[in-house]
């Protein structure tokens, strides 16, 4: 499982002091006073503080082309990240790139300009540039109907080389999908689901605008392995509202026993 900060970006790292065994970690004073200040977000690459007026498109170019001529870099496989946007309702926590909407006839729109930065990046990189991992994040992936997230994967496949035992990832609300959805994505060629959780206390959830029972994960969780699905992800997130050391400890007991 995976388990963030509200809102929180992620910490620059520093040298860790082992134990003579090698195997348990010492958080040290001076480790936790040098991670305890802001850095930039781990969820985009480059990370926002590389982002700047200097870097415009003939740089971003250049950059691809030079990786594409790269006789090192040209040989080794790419990992991608798809964004979508778009969110029916607004989870009070969310520090992500979002557009909340009901009208999802907005999501083609959005399709078609994805479709022109995509050939655009292609064509840079050179003939269809091979991919070992693939991650659709938003935003909610899912917020994308079973055409349009068909569509998306066409104009994948018809730019990038998917590889064969590529690990191709989304993140689902639990709210979004079903059964059927999860075959759906199988289907596609997802092969690796994360389901966003963030806290199984009902009072969190009603907080942070963010309402999902238990069982509804319980039994995408069990649609998942049913179909398939070898890798099932659990997100969680410490700092919510009315959160607290025991209703933490809580909703990990509970998420332990889905066995991600």
């Amino acid at each position: 499982m995976q388990v963030k900060q509200a809102g929180g970006p992620a910490l620059q790292s520093a040298p860790m002091t082992l134990t003579h065994d090698l195997e348990t970690p010492v958080l040290s004073p001076e480790l936790l006073a040098h991670m305890a200040r802001p850095g930039p977000r781990y969820t985009s690459y480059p990370t926002a503080d590389r982002f700047g007026p200097d870097f415009g498109p003939v740089q971003a170019t250049d950059a691809l082309h030079q990786r594409a001529h790269s006789p090192v870099a040209a040989g080794q496989p790419l990992s991608v990240y798809v964004h979508v946007p778009f969110c029916e309702s607004l989870c009070y926590y969310c520090a992500c790139n979002k557009v909340i909407s009901k009208h999802h006839e907005r999501a083609a729109e959005y399709l078609d300009a994805l479709e022109t930065e995509l050939a655009l990046v292609a064509s840079a990189l050179g003939p269809k540039p091979q991919v070992s991992q693939l991650h659709f994040g938003g935003g909610t992936p899912t917020y994308l109907s079973d055409a349009e997230l068909s569509r998306l994967m066409a104009m994948l496949r018809r730019h990038l080389q998917l590889q064969d035992d590529a690990e191709m990832a989304i993140e689902v609300d639990p709210r979004t999908v079903d059964a059927g959805r999860l075959q759906h994505l199988a289907n596609l060629g997802f092969n690796r689901l994360s389901f966003g959780v963030q806290d199984f206390e009902p009072s969190v959830q009603a907080a942070v605008h963010r309402i999902q029972p238990e069982f509804q994960v319980q039994a995408l969780i069990a649609s998942a392995r049913r179909i398939g699905f070898e890798s099932i992800n659990v997100d969680l997130i410490y700092g919510l509202p009315l959160q607290s050391p025991v209703t933490m400890a809580r909703t990990v007991e509970r998420v332990a026993a889905l066995r991600p």
